[in-house]
């Protein structure tokens, strides 16, 4: 595993939830010494950690080791994920039913 590359990805999704380093240690039971360690590049989570952090980031481990081509966009499909499940019912039905229609569009557009 590269250190760093991990590290920056760590960083993209905690940032993309808008957690501080001190809100993901809490949540996966460390320092926030240990966060910034890893980061940087520094140090390793351990395989327990390592899945304390996918969960708390709401991502897959292999998405968080950069073992998934498409890792920006199931981050921000699971970020609206999470928003739109706030919004109530018939909210939620108007933007589902906005974005079948843009994606039957361009479905349409590349045929």
């Amino acid at each position: 595993m590269d250190r760093k590359s991990f590290g920056k990805r760590m960083q993209k999704y905690r940032e993309l939830l808008g957690y501080s380093q001190e809100s993901l240690a809490e949540m996966i039971d460390c320092s926030t010494i240990f966060i910034s360690f890893m980061e940087r590049g520094e140090k390793s989570p351990s395989l327990d950690n390592l899945i304390k952090l996918a969960n708390a980031l709401e991502i897959s481990t292999d998405l968080l080791l950069g073992r998934a081509l498409s890792s920006y966009n199931t981050a921000r499909l699971s970020h609206i994920e999470k928003h739109l499940k706030l919004l109530p019912p018939e909210e939620q039905e108007k933007i589902l039913n906005i974005m079948e229609y843009m994606i039957s569009l361009e479905i349409c557009r590349q045929e």
